[in-house]
């Protein structure tokens, strides 16, 4: 422990003593224990600061938890407290995220009682990513939750950038991460995605992509005849869609799979990854393809024992 380190806990133990000691007194008006209260929020607050500079995380996590608890109890200061709530995550984020959660899901319930969405949405879209990091196999449907959370907040906000980074974050987890996974939710999310893209000239030229994750999805549902029917339906919305590397991948993905051809879907496969490389989602989808495509739908073998090339 450094010097500094050292200086820093000595200084946010004795901010925390002293609230302790302002919480202890009697007072005989209202004003007065108004002003204890708030008194000791600021105590605690400073104790917070004092054990994250240095670098006692959960310590300073517990003391912004303490002024949060005032604030919310005692002096009924909802943003007061929101706003040492979030303080608190932030703090736990490097310490304890199942503590850092709980905190910035109160956080959150205030903020959007106060109507402070962005606020919360950004909150929400933090604590997707703590769920998401964490190993836990049941982190990735609350990861999910949270990041549906922050969409939704997002877009009541009209901020349509953000809510699609979020539903980008849905779709991967719920059709690669999640167990089983939930390709059809996928597919929707990925075919919304395109369709608003093309909506804005800005965007338009990621809709293929979009799209081709969508028919992907379908396909590794074992349903090539969605997969056929969405590419009919995108190729009506985008007239460039069939000429376009993506829409060409997916024609000869979706013939490859009709056939059982485990070969040309490899070759398929390869001769797009040589072009532009396949990103660890899309692998993960054409694995899971291929062992339908095979027979191996069902079978206990791992991803690993199947090639893609």
């Amino acid at each position: 422990m450094s010097a500094i380190s050292r200086q820093q806990k000595v200084k946010g133990e004795a901010f925390i003593s002293e609230a302790q000691s302002t919480l202890q007194k009697k007072t005989w008006f209202a004003s007065g224990t108004e002003q204890k209260h708030e008194d000791a929020a600021e105590l605690y607050q400073k104790a917070a600061n004092a054990f994250k500079v240095g670098g006692f995380f959960k310590e300073a996590g517990d003391a912004y938890g303490l002024a949060a608890s005032i604030y919310k109890d005692k002096l009924k200061n909802g943003m007061e407290a929101s706003k040492a709530l979030t303080e608190s995550g932030h703090c736990y984020k490097k310490s304890d995220p199942k503590k850092a959660v709980v905190a910035y899901r109160e956080s959150i319930t205030m903020l959007c009682d106060a109507g402070r969405l962005s606020q919360a949405a950004r909150l929400s879209k933090s604590t997707g990513e703590l769920f998401e990091n964490d190993d836990d196999e049941e982190s990735v449907a609350l990861a999910i939750e949270s990041y549906q959370q922050a969409a939704d907040l997002y877009e009541m906000e009209q901020q349509k950038s953000q809510a699609s980074q979020c539903l980008v974050k849905i779709a991967e987890l719920a059709s690669a991460a999640l167990n089983p996974p939930d390709l059809l939710r996928a597919a929707e999310i990925y075919e919304k995605l395109g369709s608003d893209c093309l909506e804005s000239n800005l965007l338009k030229y990621n809709a293929k992509g979009y799209f081709l994750q969508c028919i992907m999805c379908h396909l590794a549902n074992q349903d090539s005849v969605a997969a056929e029917k969405a590419l009919s339906r995108f190729s009506s919305l985008d007239f460039s869609l069939r000429e376009s590397r993506e829409g060409k991948f997916a024609e000869d993905l979706i013939a490859a799979v009709e056939a059982f051809d485990g070969e040309g879907f490899a070759t398929v496969c390869f001769e797009y990854d040589r072009i532009q490389k396949l990103d660890p989602w899309k692998t993960t989808l054409l694995l899971s393809i291929r062992k339908a495509v095979e027979g191996d739908g069902t079978g206990d073998d791992g991803e690993d024992d199947i090639d893609l090339t």
